[in-house]
């Protein structure tokens, strides 16, 4: 019989997909920005200043010291977001795919567009971070959809790889374990009965 993960381990792994999957959207954001036409990015130069997700931090960070920014600010600013945003989603999408195999089985593809909707076509504009998503050229929603896609995939990743991580670290002696059976301190690493 199958038993369900400790909570904390469901909360380390969510915190750590979640971390995960932000550094590598921040990656592939690099790639995929060139998949976005010069005209695409002038239309959305009219109505914000950037996407949703860099805008954020420097607003949210604006509303709490009550002032512009530096623009060293305004990076400290991102970051901060980013690991909050990825911390908080992470966690969320590690209780939701215990609670609902579908999005588990389907590698999180349920949770993605959702998770667009509700971050840019929900929350950034309730909260005056970014205008609506029918206010976005369709070339910049379709990259920002990927993103949140790929996003979800490397949560999922994680989420899959973490059991395996942890069974194949208790293969592995620890230093005290490897001086007792061979009387000196060896390299870590698989070891054979």
């Amino acid at each position: 019989m199958k038993t369900k993960p400790f909570p904390s381990r469901t909360f380390l792994t969510g915190v750590i997909s979640g971390l995960l999957a932000g550094a590598v959207v921040g990656q592939l954001e690099k790639l995929t920005d060139r998949l976005v036409g010069e005209e695409q990015k002038r239309r959305e130069k009219q109505v914000r200043e950037d996407s949703a997700h860099k805008m954020a931090g420097p607003y949210f960070a604006r509303k709490i010291v009550g002032h512009e920014l530096t623009e060293a600010q305004k990076r400290r600013s991102r970051v901060v977001f980013g690991v909050a945003y990825g911390v908080m989603w992470g966690l969320i999408y590690a209780g939701l795919r215990q609670r609902l195999p579908v999005v588990r089985n389907a590698m999180g593809l349920p949770f993605a567009v959702p998770f667009f909707l509700g971050c840019d076509g929900g929350m950034a504009p309730l909260l005056g971070v970014s205008p609506g998503i029918q206010k976005i050229p369709w070339q910049i929603n379709a990259k920002e959809l990927g993103n949140h896609i790929a996003w979800t995939l490397t949560a999922e990743a994680v989420h899959r790889l973490a059991p395996r991580l942890v069974e194949r670290a208790g293969e592995i002696p620890s230093r005290a374990e490897r001086e007792r059976r061979y009387g000196h301190e060896q390299e870590a690493g698989p070891v054979e009965p």
